[in-house]
């Protein structure tokens, strides 16, 4: 059996781009710093890591619990320093009375000044404004060429990691009742969707569970799964209680702001 035979069809070309990295990095003896990548990316390095001899895969995303983070491969002998991770903060600030900035509003912003979602990891809105972690390498030219976000003026500066603070997640609640964890269920219920309309982009392959595409309306979710749908945003399954009396199950999800 193939190595690639462990991973979905979509999944190959980043399996393959890990393995020559993981392999270059085993040969040569050398650190290799990557992109920012998703939980599930950092997974598929982390399994990989089997394939060759005496190289650790590290991973940082700024702060402790980031979801977006850069992977350093290097040899067993080598620790990696916070600073090879090459990661920059900054904090966006604005005038939010008229419009309150979100996650959305500041991706399209930084994607549309030529940004690969590759070179920033996570984005943390708060009432005051946004934090933003990016690589190193393109961070006084986000602060330069990001000036508007959604019509509204932004000031854009780096900022110590010492004056961070990140956050709790916030979660909306919202309490449904399905007929079963089926995915096509749940997101029926959570999206105000049919069970048809659900169908669509779960076939279509713009769903996902834990970072990972999900095709199978019957894949079962699980508590603490993690849901994406592209257009719709993310939710997460935070509770699942016994049927109610007429045998639906009881759950609640946390909607991602």
């Amino acid at each position: 059996m193939s190595v690639f035979d462990h991973f979905a069809k979509e999944e190959r070309p980043f399996v393959e781009r890990a393995l020559e990295m993981l392999t270059l990095v085993e040969r040569k003896q050398a650190m290799r710093l990557t992109d920012f990548v998703d939980p599930r990316q950092l997974m598929i390095f982390q399994s990989l890591a089997s394939q060759v001899q005496d190289v650790t895969v590290s991973s940082s995303g700024g702060y402790e619990g980031a979801e977006r983070t850069r992977v350093i491969l290097h040899p067993d002998y080598l620790s990696p320093e916070t600073d090879d991770y090459r990661i920059a903060l900054l904090a966006i600030r604005a005038d939010q009375r008229f419009h309150s900035l979100e996650h959305r509003d500041v991706m399209g912003a930084i994607l549309g000044v030529g940004m690969k979602r590759e070179k920033f990891g996570d984005m943390i809105t708060d009432a005051d404004g946004c934090f933003v972690i990016v690589g190193e390498e393109i961070a006084d030219f986000v602060c330069t060429q990001v000036t508007q976000i959604h019509r509204t003026s932004v000031q854009i500066k780096r900022v110590q990691w010492e004056d961070f603070k990140p956050p709790a997640a916030r979660y909306v609640e919202k309490t449904i009742t399905v007929p079963s964890p089926r995915i096509d269920a749940i997101l029926g219920e959570v999206h105000n969707l049919s069970r048809a309309k659900a169908l669509v982009p779960i076939r279509a392959g713009k769903v996902k569970v834990n970072w990972k595409a999900v095709e199978d309306p019957s894949h079962q979710l699980r508590m603490g799964d993690m849901v994406s749908m592209a257009g719709f945003g993310r939710f997460k399954l935070l509770e699942v209680s016994g049927p109610t009396r007429s045998g639906r199950l009881r759950m609640i999800v946390g909607l991602v702001t």
